[in-house]
């Protein structure tokens, strides 16, 4: 293949990739030029590009954080624990009380969240 064919195969996909964006030409399936199996389109999230579909509301969000916050407390408490002691726990009792220690936290967060005044917040 020499320089001119490549340069102009390159050329042509760059041409397929912008039409293919661009949104022409017919129905609601494009194919590529070596006649391979169609492409199906959608255009019902074209001006979305902006919107993330897998976002948590706030609230979710705020009580899985303070979920997190929780657990990781839990483990440097126990760490400090262990250092103070002599005693040993082992690595899954450590991660099986930090996952409930975790949920719990998150979950009475997430429950509570609205029926106690917060302080920060103006009304």
């Amino acid at each position: 293949m020499s320089e001119d064919d490549s340069g102009a195969a390159g050329a042509r996909a760059t041409d397929e990739r912008s039409a293919a964006e661009d949104g022409a030409g017919s129905g609601d399936s494009q194919s590529d030029s070596d006649g391979d199996a169609p492409v199906e389109r959608s255009d019902e999230h074209a001006g979305d590009s902006n919107e993330s579909t897998a976002t948590l509301p706030p609230a979710a969000k705020s009580s899985l954080l303070w979920g997190v916050v929780g657990a990781l407390c839990f483990l440097v408490l126990i760490q400090g624990y262990e250092l103070l002691t002599d005693q040993r726990i082992s690595f899954l009792v450590k991660f099986a009380v930090a996952v409930l220690v975790g949920v719990v936290a998150g979950g009475s967060t997430y429950a509570v969240r609205g029926r106690l005044p917060a302080e920060n917040e103006s009304a």
